[in-house]
């Protein structure tokens, strides 16, 4: 379940500090209308686009980059998400909760919610909405702060939101019992992958799920684990999810061997072989991880929707066989962000407990651990959650 160039960007703002802040006793919130000095400053690169998931929600997924402009260590107190316009509070985090959304440099030590002098972190958010019609238009964040022991409110990061998604696509695979591993909405591997590529900061995984698939057994795999043809999933054929025009396809790269991740891919390596579909109004579809050889379709090659691309494999930055499938707003898989979309229809009835289980089951070979999923196990236009074991049955 683990591929691409998954993993946590550590982030550290070199130099000295640029203010020290001199806040008043506090806890005090500033006036929109006053010139306020903030210790912590955020921005928004990338505005949340909601997407309806499989539990009936809207998941609103985004990054907030914060950046601590002083010389003294600032603790992350509270953080309220905050529909913009009527103020209505969307979610609340403590600072153990922003501790374990907090992505900072690697010479961090606590796992309290700071950031040092000069220090730059990412934090990654979630946040459900119950009906399309209490979806905010847009965003502002209350940030409470400690800086030498005196605490202040800070009204940060404004953002609007986009519309819902509308891209609706067709499965990449067909049959039964296929794992959604690190899909939507908390699962770190790909959620939290952002990558510095040609100077910039991208999340093109935000969305992005490693299919896997089970036997009727409930097992993963069956035979030696270090053998790509003993997964289930090995060879599938995936298929075009839209009418679309193949703008990469490479081939040829041979599988890395199951068990772990390789030592020292390049990144224009990672996706291995792979085929990128240009779906149309910016939208690109990644499959990676394809078996060698497999491929059906050349660049600059119109597909129609349902028409098979090639097989999964286990090539590129892969643990072991699935297929990696994403959709971003850009050709290039790891140059670009990932946005939201929704399968057509499916059905789901159970999930895996939880990502241990499913590494559990893909070291041992033994029946994955399951449990109901709450709701009607039939879905029409929804994403599929992380870990739901679905049926592409039509």
């Amino acid at each position: 379940m683990k591929g691409m160039l998954c993993g946590i960007l550590p982030i550290l703002l070199a130099g000295s500090a640029i203010a020290t802040v001199r806040a008043a006793p506090a806890p005090r919130e500033a006036k929109a209308s006053a010139v306020n000095v903030t210790p912590v400053v955020a921005s928004i690169d990338n505005l949340p686009i909601p997407v309806k998931g499989s539990d009936g929600l809207f998941h609103l997924v985004y990054e907030v980059n914060v950046v601590n402009v002083t010389g003294e260590t600032a603790s992350l107190n509270r953080l309220d998400v905050v529909d913009a316009r009527s103020g209505r509070t969307l979610a609340s985090l403590d600072a153990a909760q922003i501790a374990q959304r907090l992505s900072i440099a690697s010479s961090r030590t606590s796992t309290a919610a700071d950031l040092g002098p000069s220090q730059m972190g990412i934090l990654y958010l979630h946040v459900l909405v119950h009906g399309a019609a209490a979806l905010p238009a847009g965003l502002k964040h209350a940030l409470t702060v400690t800086l030498k022991g005196q605490t202040l409110v800070e009204t940060i990061a404004p953002a609007a939101v986009k519309p819902p998604t509308t891209l609706v696509l067709a499965p990449p695979l067909k049959g039964r019992r296929y794992v959604a591993g690190d899909g939507c909405c908390d699962s770190i591997r790909h959620v939290r992958a952002t990558l510095p590529i040609n100077g910039q900061l991208f999340d093109g995984q935000r969305f992005a799920i490693d299919w896997e698939q089970l036997d009727a057994q409930g097992c993963i795999r069956a035979g030696d684990n270090k053998t790509p043809e003993s997964y289930v999933i090995y060879g599938q054929p995936v298929y075009a999810a839209a009418n679309a025009v193949v703008v990469a396809a490479v081939d040829g790269m041979p599988n890395s061997p199951p068990g772990a991740l390789p030592a020292n891919i390049r990144a224009d390596e990672a996706d291995g072989n792979h085929v990128v579909l240009d779906l149309g109004h910016g939208n690109y579809a990644l499959y990676a991880h394809l078996a060698p050889h497999s491929l059906k379709v050349k660049q600059g090659q119109r597909v129609r929707e349902g028409q098979m691309l090639g097989r999964v494999g286990t090539s590129g930055n892969s643990s072991e066989p699935h297929l990696h499938f994403q959709v971003s707003n850009g050709p290039l898989p790891l140059a670009s962000n990932g946005v939201p979309y929704v399968i057509r229809e499916f059905s789901a009835s159970q999930r895996v407990t939880s990502t241990a289980a499913f590494d559990k089951a893909t070291e041992d070979g033994q029946p994955i651990a399951v449990q109901p999923l709450d709701g009607p196990s039939r879905h029409t236009a929804v994403l599929p959650l992380d870990l739901s074991i679905v049926d592409f049955t039509h």
